[in-house]
């Protein structure tokens, strides 16, 4: 199955990040476009998945992912694996992220956490 890059659903999830899902049918696993310009989520808060292992690959510009483990610095063709369960947050300078989750990533799942 072929999704269009005009097929995919665009969310903006903040005034710093926009993601395009792309809705495969599968599900042990999920694959959105992120683009991040800025801090994402916003301010002092953290991103945590409750039920996915998450896979972040630079695809251009910069950023980092800040985590319990570490920050992380991620450039173009860098991976970076995000445990089920981990707060993290990432600060872009006009970064594109493939992100890739499994199982399939869900909106009930995820939390912003202060």
């Amino acid at each position: 199955m072929l999704i269009k890059k005009e097929d995919a659903r665009r969310h903006e999830n903040s005034p710093t990040c926009t993601v395009w899902e792309h809705d495969h049918p599968s599900k042990d696993l999920s694959y959105a476009l992120a683009r991040i310009d800025g801090t994402y989520p916003e301010s002092s808060k953290k991103a945590k998945n409750l039920e996915c292992d998450t896979i972040f690959i630079g695809l251009s510009g910069t950023g980092t992912i800040h985590s319990k483990r570490g920050d992380f610095l991620i450039n173009p063709q860098d991976s970076c694996y995000i445990p089920k369960g981990e707060e993290y947050s990432i600060v872009g300078q006009n970064l594109l992220l493939g992100v890739t989750n499994s199982p399939r990533w869900t909106p009930e799942q995820y939390r912003v956490i202060d």
